[in-house]
């Protein structure tokens, strides 16, 4: 065994079951220790006090990784504890301590047979001897892990001497039956305008309007509060707030994390996520179509783009990236984050090794990871946009418009291909096309090939004679600067060819032609990158460019002597690529079609008729001309329509499966051959159901199976973390073996099962929580609840909790009245300090370029999230990077989060354009009504003595700094681009400025209360 050295005061505790104070423990623990006093053996409970020590001290050499297990002993499972039945008998003979070998081994004062050994440092203290005495003596009761057990739907607990307005429905009867089991009572319900702000941050993100807060607060009516509950649900923002938390979950960004971490386009999949909370989407639907949307037969556009939760991943774009790496990466990423998200499982530390303590081996985690390796994707990705699998999303006029151009596309092919002359016209006109006798085409020799010749660079190169430019004649035999010609037969005519030239060289290309008269042609022309040409000496074109290789780029007349003629080409290359193109024509006709006109047509060979018909019908025929033009116009359109259209990445799988194998030490390239591996689940949870797919389809259906017990716990469980602050749970991320035990397992299972009786409906869920009177609680804290339950984890008085950064910037913006109330679309750019960007940034293409406008308003949920750096004011409000999945955000205070709110510029505006309304519209006031209605704005209340006290002696200080500072007070009333209303004294704004401000920056305001 291998134990730890964690004295349990919670074990103790719960040993006990009384109502202690955190120095009471401590003294409790010491009376234990020293007395060898234990609870009850009727009481001990396996899973809340015995497997936590096991878990703590002992799995790690005796759980489930066969590799570290020492002894062949398991003590995570009832076989290891207690043998096999019929069979050798196990280390704990239950009733029978002192017989038992496992008690034998934690007393043993023999440094050589104690457990844990020594050298392990994880010593088991008295109390926890005691108590695994206490429990065998007891029968030694073995549950398996809460977690892994289906839920069962509890009996509502009848609770006594509890006010009836508490029990405002069965969450509250759980949570009244367990504060009473610690001797503590509900707290009295918050106060309305507490209420109010609660609620709306909760389910909106945003502050109540004061016309909302007087409509509430006047509101007498029956179920005033349950009316406004179901207001904000039907809200569009309430699917932009459960949007923001699952961004965090499904590792949402706009940039793709490697490398060079470019753009990506993935705000179509959040949209998605937008519209599926506020149409209500059953929960399970909305799982499947995000695990597997793209395998749903008949898939939607829509379903598509949900399977883009999976493609939400990190990528790489770096060229020497090895594709199988990073492919292995992605799917790792994807096991992880759907084990995390949907199972609340650590299943990730199985790719290297079976998992240390959940029943979780290696092979089970490549069996998972099996559904995920069909992937089309590859492990190189696009550094600019989106990679396949892609698909696009049209609007309704995007719609029209290409069904529109595509059908007068497939008109006119229809029309060039039905009304084409025959052949008989075609050979008319051959017969005809030529004008007196025949031209005799010259003939001509291989290309040769001379360098390449190195220069600093294009110019230098363009510019400098190598050699052979100005000679008449060539001589094949002459060296130039120690290169010889060598002969090309394989650099054909009429055809780009590829001459793979080092960057800043020069090469020459030479080809003798024999005329029989004297004649002109037209040579055409194609370079990468700078030409020249030369015939007999002269130069006859010459063009310095910088371009690829394409038919046809250039054209020049050369005049062939009678005899022979020497053709050079000088091709320059300034960087990547490089080639030349060649042909020689009678005017518009090449050399070869020029011999088959020539020819009687009467003579022809099918091929060359073929070639004489494609000329005539592309470039004689004027209606086919005409035609040709049409298409090729209509073919752009359609291109242009196409590439204004959205896209979002998506899952796509091969038709043929990739094999999967267990990869040695989660290594990429070291794959165990031995055994092909096949997707399935863990064997400890239920099995896929009938007839599921054996894909991600399959696996989705297995996930929201009402079979599976961690489902339907784990998403209730986060939706009571984003309302009451922390899960039912604490360990959000992890049910299993080493994750926290439930603080109320009856009411986590009732809800759990609610949920999936009531058609996994999120919204009642969540009415549920939010309508109970646990939630409407004071947060105000008594010592006593102080002392029994100091972190709130009973649920004892209300949750408060600061707001998270989105919804503090966002507040800001409400209270200015700049938000910008759009819902869905790209993201957008606000104000960040200057060259964050810069120091992870390529090129300069890629440096932040901030949006002007309504734009800088926008909800901060939309703004563009570049994961090498992201928008600093949120990071200092603890926003993750979102690289990984993030299920639940660490809440820190810093006052590094105080120069945010006090000094970034959407902050100052803010607070300049809230102060700029306030004057305006309560023009004639004083300044305690002004100040009143900014608090009831802010706070949802209005100002106290103390704090109207304190702000007016701020307001009249700074009144008096900036009117003997005119050019500060104006500097102040210009922060920002909103637009200043014209006339104001800016004295008297920058002090208001100063004031709201303040305001900004209370608890009060940071803080959901």
């Amino acid at each position: 065994m291998n134990f730890g050295n964690i004295f349990s005061l919670s074990s103790v505790a719960t040993l006990n079951k009384v109502k202690w104070s955190p120095f009471i423990f401590l003294i409790a623990g010491i009376f234990y220790h020293s007395t060898g006093y234990s609870k009850p053996s009727a009481d001990i409970s396996f899973n809340d006090q015995i497997r936590p020590i096991l878990s703590d001290h002992c799995i790690q050499c005796h759980g489930p990784d066969n590799k570290s297990r020492e002894a062949d002993l398991r003590l995570d499972e009832r076989q290891g504890l207690f043998g096999k039945p019929g069979g050798e008998a196990g280390v704990i003979i239950p009733g029978q301590a002192d017989e038992s070998e496992f008690i034998a081994r934690i007393f043993h004062q023999d440094p050589d047979e104690i457990m844990p050994p020594p050298e392990t440092k994880k010593p088991l203290s008295f109390a926890q001897k005691q108590l695994l005495k206490e429990w065998v003596n007891s029968g030694a009761n073995f549950e398996d892990h809460w977690s892994f057990v289906a839920p069962q739907k509890s009996s509502v607990p009848t609770v006594d001497n509890v006010k009836p307005t508490f029990l405002q429905n069965p969450i509250d009867h759980f949570i009244a039956s367990k504060l009473a089991s610690i001797g503590l009572a509900p707290s009295m319900e918050a106060d309305r305008r507490t209420l109010i702000r609660r609620i709306y941050f909760d389910l909106t993100g945003l502050p109540p309007s004061p016309e909302a807060i007087n409509r509430f607060v006047m509101d007498d009516g029956a179920n005033a509060y349950e009316r406004l509950v179901d207001e904000l649900l039907a809200s569009e923002r309430f699917g932009e707030r459960m949007t923001l938390a699952w961004m965090d979950a499904a590792r949402y960004g706009d940039s793709s994390v490697f490398h060079d971490d470019g753009v990506r386009f993935m705000w179509p999949w959040r949209d998605w996520v937008i519209k599926s909370y506020n149409n209500n989407k059953p929960f399970d639907s909305f799982t499947i179509e995000q695990l597997a949307g793209d395998l749903i037969p008949g898939a939607t556009v829509d379903q598509q783009v949900a399977s883009g939760f999976n493609r939400n991943h990190g990528t790489t774009d770096e060229g020497g990236a090895i594709d199988e790496e990073y492919r292995v990466e992605y799917n790792v990423d994807r096991v992880k984050t759907t084990s995390n998200v949907w199972l609340g499982l650590s299943m990730e530390c199985g790719q290297c090794h079976d998992h240390k303590y959940d029943p979780i081996s290696q092979k089970e985690y490549y069996q998972f990871y099996a559904y995920f390796n069909r992937s089309r994707d590859r492990g190189m990705q696009s550094r600019n946009g989106n990679s396949p699998p892609l698909v696009q999303i049209f609007t309704p006029s995007q719609k029209d418009q290409l069904a529109s151009t595509r059908s007068e596309l497939a008109k006119a092919e229809k029309e060039l291909k039905e009304s084409q002359p025959g052949l008989d016209v075609i050979k008319s006109w051959a017969s005809n096309v030529l004008d007196g006798p025949p031209k005799e085409i010259p003939n001509m020799g291989n290309w040769h090939i001379l360098g390449p010749f190195k220069s600093n660079n294009i110019n230098q190169g363009f510019k400098k004679n190598f050699g052979p430019e100005k000679e008449k004649e060539i001589n094949l035999s002459k060296k130039y600067g120690g290169h010889s010609w060598n002969e090309k037969p394989g650099y054909k005519d009429n055809t780009p060819i590829d001459l793979a030239l080092p960057d800043n060289t020069a090469v020459y290309l030479y080809k003798k032609l024999e005329s029989k008269s004297e004649a002109k042609w037209t040579a055409s022309l194609g370079s990468d990158d700078a030409i020249k040409v030369f015939l007999n000496g002269n130069e006859v074109f010459k063009k310095n460019t910088s371009r690829g290789v394409a038919a046809d780029q250039d054209k020049a007349v050369i005049t062939l002597k009678e005899g022979t003629n020497h053709l050079v080409l000088k091709i320059v290359n300034g960087g990547g690529g490089s080639g030349y193109f060649f042909d020689l024509r009678d005017s518009e006709f090449t050399a070869d079609l020029l011999a088959i006109l020539q020819i009687k047509p009467e003579q022809w060979e099918k091929a060359q008729s073929d070639k004489v018909s494609k000329y005539y019908l592309e470039n004689v025929w004027e209606k086919g001309k005409e035609l040709r033009s049409q298409i090729s116009k209509l073919k752009n359109d359609e291109k242009t329509i196409n590439d204004s259209v959205v896209t979002s990445m998506v899952m796509g799988d091969q038709e043929k499966p990739r094999m999967t194998y267990i990869l040695e030490r989660g290594h990429y390239a070291s794959p165990r051959k031995d055994e092909v591996i096949k997707p399935n689940v863990p064997a400890f949870l239920p099995a896929l159901p009938d007839g599921a797919p054996q894909n991600r389809l399959g696996l989705a259906q297995w996930i929201v199976d009402e079979k599976n017990p961690l489902t339907a716990r784990v998403t209730v469980n986060r939706y009571w973390m984003m309302f009451f602050g922390d899960g039912l749970v604490e360990t959000e991320g992890d049910f299993g073996t080493r994750g926290a035990p439930p603080a109320n397992q009856d009411l986590l299972d009732w809800l759990a099962v609610e949920f999936v009786d009531s058609g996994w409906n999120i919204k009642h869920i969540i009415r549920l929580m939010l309508t109970s009177g646990a939630y409407r609680q004071t947060s105000k804290v008594s010592e006593q609840q102080l002392a029994v339950d100091p972190n709130n984890k009973f649920q004892s008085r209300g949750p408060r909790f600061r707001l998270q950064g989105e919804f503090i910037r966002d507040n800001a913006l409400a209270l200015s009245k700049m938000l910008n109330d759009k819902i869905g679309g790209p993201s957008v750019k606000p104000y960040q300090p200057a060259r964050i960007w810069n120091e992870v940034s390529l090129n300069g293409g890629l440096f932040y370029k901030r949006d002007d406008g309504e734009k800088l308003y926008r909800r901060t949920m939309y703004t563009y999230w570049k994961r090498s750096a992201p928008n600093p004011s949120m990071v200092a409000f603890d926003a993750p990077t979102r690289e990984k999945c993030v299920i639940q955000r660490q809440r820190t205070n810093t006052p590094l989060q105080a120069l945010v709110t006090m000094n970034d510029v959407t902050f100052v505006e803010a607070s300049r354009v809230w102060a700029q309304n306030l004057i305006q519209s309560h023009p004639d006031t004083s300044f305690e009504e002004r100040l009143n209605h900014a608090f009831v704005e802010a706070t949802s209340k209005p100002a106290d003595k103390i704090r109207t006290k304190l702000l007016k002696a701020l307001y009249l200080s700074q009144r008096e700094h900036f009117s003997n500072n005119p050019e500060l007070a104006k500097s102040l009333s210009g922060s920002g681009e909103y637009k200043q209303i014209e006339g104001m004294d800016h004295s008297e704004l920058a002090a208001w400025t100063m004031v709201t401000s303040t305001i900004l920056n209370l608890d009060e305001v940071l803080t959901r209360d």
